[in-house]
């Protein structure tokens, strides 16, 4: 399960690279997709402690997002 990690990370940073190198419309749509699938199947099958730790930076993220709570008067 880890080489297939490490496989979908590479192919993933690979379409970024593409992404970023090409001017053209149709391969930066295609490598877009590649890459987004790629990110998400990383996160599908990354080890507990990457999951555990994109949980809780999600979490923290999130807390200082959100607006202030108001005063009850």
């Amino acid at each position: 399960m880890i080489g297939m990690f490490w496989i979908a990370l590479v192919t993933s940073l690979t379409a970024w690279f593409c992404y970023m190198n090409t001017s053209e419309e149709i391969p930066r749509i295609l490598a877009m997709a590649v890459g987004t699938l790629g990110v998400g199947w990383d996160i599908v099958i990354a080890p507990w402690p990457l999951q555990l730790a994109l949980v809780l930076l999600i979490l923290y993220w999130t807390r200082h997002v959100s607006p202030p709570p108001t005063k009850a008067s």
